[in-house]
């Protein structure tokens, strides 16, 4: 599949859950290009990260009970146990007929309750859904690690949806908002996951964002390790990576979210010189009130997609 460029989506705005902190100081540097010839995947295998602070992650959270009709499921991302709130949609018309699902990775750090309610459309039009705590989150084992350890725990993720008797594996969807939008753009090269489509809303970041975060004062907590290293920089993020792209990729992002369209339209800009199946939707708002919009046209973009 041929990337796309930008593409400008008129709707009417609509509010949203608050965003990922982070975003405040996101910069819209031009992705680097890494001289490297040794394959994403290849290059993370031989890569330890180096955290100098071992906590769980600073998102705020309170031990909430899931929704009416969700139900708390485990699944396992290595040695880690982890939580996640799922549902499944009930028909009693559907009979054994398997159901598409999608996997949504929540933003600022920790999951609340309004993160499933802003994908509860998709339960209502016949998806099952997962949303997942990651390691360090929300009373989860381990330690936050920004962008590295996170991914492994999103890939058990999907496979543990995948391996559910009433899911079709043909029909397996990841989004992501903010930080998780960053998490939903990596997943895009994997070859191993059963992905059709992933998808993002303001959670494009560059490997210059660190440095950033780094002295921020709001922000520092968040970088763990060292961000002068671009080895640890340039495997957190998608755009140094595009030549190993797999999956589909629609990143939306809000037109008053300035620092995330630059940053998307740079990586369009070079997805598209390589052939990869990576397109840039801006939608109007800024970071927090694009998502409804951004799930609502990714919710049309994969039920027209339809069935194999």
């Amino acid at each position: 599949m041929r990337a796309v460029h930008a593409i400008t989506v008129a709707l009417a705005l609509g509010g949203g859950p608050a965003g990922c902190r982070a975003s405040e100081t996101q910069t819209p540097t031009p992705v680097a290009t890494s001289a490297k010839q040794e394959p994403f995947l290849a290059r993370r295998a031989a890569h330890a990260t180096v955290l100098h602070t071992r906590a769980p992650s600073p998102g705020q959270y309170t031990d909430e009970s899931p929704p009416k009709g969700v139900s708390r499921v485990v699944y396992s991302s290595g040695e880690l146990e982890l939580a996640a709130w799922y549902a499944a949609p009930f028909d009693p018309h559907r009979g054994s007929h398997s159901v598409p699902a999608l996997v949504y990775f929540h933003g600022d750090f920790a999951l609340r309750p309004r993160d499933f309610e802003v994908v509860r459309p998709f339960l209502e039009a016949g998806y099952a859904v997962m949303t997942p705590m990651l390691r360090g989150e929300n009373g989860n084992p381990g330690d936050f690690e920004l962008l590295w350890g996170e991914v492994d725990d999103a890939r058990a993720a999907i496979g543990w949806i995948a391996k559910q008797a009433h899911i079709d594996p043909q029909r397996i969807y990841v989004f992501g908002h903010s930080i998780g939008g960053g998490i939903a753009a990596l997943l895009s090269l994997y070859p191993e996951l059963p992905l059709r489509a992933t998808g993002s809303c303001g959670g494009i970041y560059m490997p210059e964002t660190f440095a950033r975060w780094a002295t921020s004062k709001g922000n520092r907590e968040l970088v763990r390790f060292d961000p002068s290293d671009r080895r640890e920089t340039e495997l957190r993020v998608l755009g140094p990576n595009l030549e190993w792209m797999v999956h589909r990729h629609v990143a939306y992002v809000g037109a008053d979210d300035l620092w995330f369209v630059d940053n998307a339209a740079a990586l369009a800009a070079r997805a598209w010189a390589l052939g990869k199946p990576f397109e840039q939707v801006v939608i109007p708002g800024d970071h927090m009130a694009s998502l409804p919009l951004a799930l609502d046209s990714f919710a049309r973009l994969i039920q027209a997609d339809g069935p194999r």
